[in-house]
């Protein structure tokens, strides 16, 4: 990791690749049938094909560090277990509200962010911020305009996915390392990136993809994943093609939200409510509840390439 904080002096705008600027953009115009079929070619074009294989899952640090000590501190990560996959594909980008807003304006229903809170950081080009099953209604309603097989990740796609194929990377960077203001934002870069300051969300495909190709899996908000959340799951998981808990009462989100400090996210878990409730909330101050920190992207689940 790279020293934490840079000089701001030094710090520069960036800007998304103009091709997707523009897709992104033009899916807020004209009839929503042409809306619909814009975003239908485009998270088809948009899946990076992930040939199955085998890893180990989760804190790889006894297999890897020099210290032969965990990366992480998060109890949850551990025992590391092997992990066989079937191939899959999964967005390159999470899904933006453009994206999202095509769904809800098509569907009737709600769009995402609407409260005085969300609103003051929904722009087009940033990734959405929704419920776990809005996420899943999401992927599945993506299912019904491609004829393709879309839902949420599992814990392990996305995992896998991350880290390049199960590369022992501590971050889904480019390189599996933090280089402040190349890779990931800088301390102060954020106010240089969105059309707010403090801590929001920035326009996705800024930063270099991992080997993958995969935007953003190591910053600018969480994932949801299919999977409930089961602190001891890792000690009895499955070896081929994990799924998951078959109940629970909380889903798993992956990545990092918006923020400067970031642990080892390759490997780190957090769960989190279907429903926020104000209690949780507590510590956010006067922020209702929301999930503008949860964001997605789609996975296509069969082991061919999507067309």
């Amino acid at each position: 990791m790279s020293k934490q904080y840079i000089d701001e002096s030094k710090l520069v705008a960036l800007k998304q690749p103009a091709a997707l600027a523009t897709e992104l953009e033009a899916l807020g115009k004209g009839p929503i049938e042409e809306r619909v079929e814009r975003l239908r070619k485009k998270v088809v074009a948009d899946l990076v094909f992930v040939k199955g294989g085998t890893f180990m899952m989760g804190d790889f640090g006894p297999l890897w560090s020099p210290e032969k000590l965990p990366y992480s501190v998060d109890p949850t990560s551990k025992p590391v277990h092997e992990v066989k996959l079937s191939s899959f594909s999964i967005a390159k980008y999470k899904t933006t509200y453009a994206e999202f807003d095509v769904y809800t304006d098509a569907t009737g229903t709600e769009r995402a962010a609407t409260d005085p809170y969300g609103m003051e950081q929904r722009y087009p080009a940033a990734p959405a911020g929704v419920q776990w099953q809005r996420a899943k209604d999401y992927c599945q309603w993506l299912e019904k305009i491609t004829k393709l097989p879309f839902d949420l990740p599992t814990e392990a796609q996305w995992e896998y996915a991350a880290r390049s194929r199960g590369k022992f990377f501590v971050w889904a960077t480019d390189n599996g390392n933090i280089d402040y203001g190349r890779n990931v934002p800088a301390a102060g870069h954020i106010s240089f990136l969105t059309p707010f300051t403090g801590l929001r969300h920035y326009p996705v495909g800024l930063f270099p993809p991992n080997p993958l190709g995969l935007h953003d899996m190591a910053h600018d908000g969480e994932e949801w994943v299919n999977d409930w959340f089961d602190k001891d799951y890792y000690t009895y998981s499955p070896k081929i093609d994990p799924k998951g808990p078959v109940e629970g009462v909380r889903k798993v989100a992956r990545g990092w939200p918006v923020g400067d400090s970031i642990l080892p996210n390759t490997m780190y878990r957090r769960s989190r409510p279907l429903v926020a409730l104000p209690e949780e909330m507590k510590d956010f101050g006067t922020a209702p509840p929301n999930y503008q920190s949860q964001g997605l992207r789609c996975t296509v689940q069969q082991s061919t390439p999507a067309r």
